[in-house]
């Protein structure tokens, strides 16, 4: 039985869930083939079985902000949400961003007025042998403010597979961190459209999965909009990691970062590729793109894949790629002041990564080994 057959009891008769059903089962699941997996493990999480089970989720209340099921949020916002879902089918290449459309269980909507700050604590623990597909449309009105704090922690065998969209109206600003220690198979799929003046962060701290993917896509609409990615992931044992964003400058004077971390242990794997697309008419962007690995482990592997895609001429724009291991002299000045050579990794594996996280949050969950 292939995942769709397993997938398909999840299936509902509504109309839109129809639709992207049908657009999944036209694209097809990825294969080794597939470009934007071709370092993904897939053969693990299409052999898998699932049952249906609830998730243990929880988002928490802002006063001021509307905050409905999606089921409910169709009857008042309705032209929102199929505008944004049109889009989607004619536009998303992610089958397994089009399977959350069809088949999301824990639907979303968020709504913030103009001028309002808010913050929220979205707290999703999947369990063994289930199939889990939480979804959540953010929109964020002029001059906005949103800190979305995400935590996701999981055991066992079970299919996660996330998406969140968020539109920022002109001047709004969003804040977006995420943790994560999950053991399934996990898809992330983040998709943003910021309008002028809008301002996105994102930061995603990460241990890895039997196989974990984010896929991101920031479009840049509005002139003077700016987004700022950040990642820190530290795998072990057979674990993977891998980050497939794309960032589309169409607007003038926008600016983006990109900067991921991955350290490896044991036999994990990981792979990044990061695209900077720069249309004609967007001039005066500057867009940067760093991704740095630290490989702790002879086995461990790290595949990285930055690129640059530009239109216009007047450009400030830079991407790069580090992939290293400790140096010899390094391990034997620690080693010298009595630490293992364990302990001397764990060392220089907290200096690679306290550049984007706090060293003593770090050493929980550092391997030793």
């Amino acid at each position: 039985m292939t995942l769709l057959e397993k997938l398909k009891p999840y299936l509902s008769n509504e109309p839109w869930r129809q639709r992207f059903w049908e657009a999944a089962v036209q694209k097809g699941l990825p294969t080794k083939k597939w470009d934007p997996f071709r370092y993904v493990s897939l053969k693990g999480l299409y052999e898998i079985s699932f049952e249906k089970k609830a998730m243990e989720s929880a988002l928490s209340s802002a006063e001021g902000i509307i905050s409905l099921p999606l089921h409910e949020a169709m009857s008042s916002y309705g032209s929102l949400l199929q505008k944004r879902w049109t889009e989607a089918l004619e536009k998303e290449e992610n089958p397994f961003a089009l399977l959350n459309h069809a088949l999301y269980q824990e639907g979303q909507f968020l709504y913030v007025p103009p001028g309002k700050v808010a913050s929220l604590n979205w707290e999703c623990l999947p369990g063994e042998g289930g199939f889990y597909a939480p979804k959540m449309e953010i929109f964020l009105g002029k001059g906005a403010r949103l800190v979305l704090q995400k935590r996701m922690i999981g055991k066992g065998s079970y299919f996660y597979n996330q998406h969140v969209q968020i539109t920022l109206d002109e001047g709004a600003h969003a804040i977006l961190r995420s943790h994560r220690e999950h053991e399934g198979y996990a898809m992330h799929t983040l998709r943003a459209h910021l309008k002028r003046d809008a301002k996105l962060e994102s930061f995603t701290f990460s241990k890895g999965a039997s196989s974990e993917r984010e896929d991101i896509e920031m479009t840049l609409a509005g002139e003077n909009s700016e987004v700022d990615l950040k990642g820190l992931s530290i795998v072990g044992s057979k674990d993977e990691v891998h980050q497939f964003i794309n960032v589309r400058h169409i607007a003038p004077h926008c600016r983006s970062n990109q900067h991921y971390k991955t350290a490896l242990y044991g036999r994990a794997r990981s792979s990044f590729e990061g695209k900077i697309y720069v249309e004609k008419e967007a001039q005066k962007t500057e867009a940067y793109q760093l991704n740095n690995n630290l490989l702790l482990s002879p086995k461990g592997q790290a595949m990285s894949k930055p690129n640059l895609e530009i239109f216009a001429d007047d450009v400030k724009a830079s991407h790069g790629a580090t992939c290293a291991q400790p140096k010899e002299e390094e391990l034997f000045y620690l080693r010298t002041r009595g630490l293992s050579l364990e302990e001397a990794k764990g060392h220089l594996a907290r200096g690679f990564c306290a550049e984007l996280m706090d060293g003593e949050v770090v050493d929980q969950f550092l391997y030793q080994g």
